[in-house]
């Protein structure tokens, strides 16, 4: 893991990874300029992790915010007997840990672990709270669009506690794959996983998981390779 000490302005960054700042709904409605000075506040820390190394761990306590500037992490968690379950997936612009940071007596209940080579950003998020309105309308903005991601997480851990309570597992893909559909407003997408990880996130086993979507793409269902996918409309029907 390689650290850099975040300095105002953050100077180093690359275009993606400033992209990725700029596209991040914590930021939504900031200016520029408003925006780097912002940035030289709030950002503590910017941190390279490995494939497979853990940015955060499961039984810790926190009092930052993550932001990925590049490659894609997970969350995850294990339970008591050693299984996984894959919470979501965190790709370039997403904001991670902040329901943690905001209650620092809890403890870390997941992890999150770098699928790819992965930077990120941390954000003091106490500094932020803080702040609060009487810093200026700069801050009262960042503090609304906190809420807004608090908010849109918790409807996140709704779709996916739809997803996971179908009855079968092929209901599960099916819900799951038509909500990414709807979502990217496009019958063609990408998913933020590998089968194995697909299979963690619905809670399934990994070979019922292939031999399922090998039955949906005989039945002209949807195809599919790797993480890539297409929906179709010509559904043959099954028993």
């Amino acid at each position: 893991m390689k650290t850099e000490k975040a300095g105002k302005g953050l100077p180093g960054l690359n275009g993606a990874a400033r992209q990725a700042i700029r596209h991040c709904v914590l930021f939504e409605g900031i200016g520029d300029c408003d925006l780097t000075d912002l940035l030289g506040t709030l950002a503590e820390q910017r941190r390279v992790y490995a494939r497979d190394e853990a940015v955060l761990h499961q039984g810790d306590r926190i009092t930052r915010m993550g932001l990925l500037l590049s490659g894609s992490a997970r969350i995850e968690r294990y339970d008591y007997w050693g299984s996984r379950h894959i919470v979501n997936a965190i790709l370039p612009g997403d904001i991670f840990g902040e329901s943690y940071a905001a209650a620092p007596q809890s403890v870390l209940g997941v992890s999150v672990i770098a699928n790819e080579p992965a930077s990120v950003l941390f954000l003091n998020l106490p500094g932020l709270l803080q702040a609060g309105t009487a810093a200026g309308p700069v801050h009262a903005t960042l503090i609304r669009n906190l809420v807004a991601l608090l908010a849109s997480r918790n409807v996140m851990l709704n779709e996916k506690l739809t997803y996971v309570t179908q009855h079968t597992l092929r209901d599960k893909l099916l819900a799951y794959l038509s909500a990414e559909s709807l979502r990217r407003r496009s019958d063609v997408f990408d998913i933020p996983f590998d089968r194995q990880q697909l299979a963690d996130f619905l809670n399934a086993d990994r070979s019922a998981l292939s031999n399922e979507l090998s039955k949906l793409r005989k039945e002209g269902i949807l195809d599919c390779r790797k993480n890539h996918f297409r929906l179709r409309t010509e559904r043959t029907s099954h028993p």
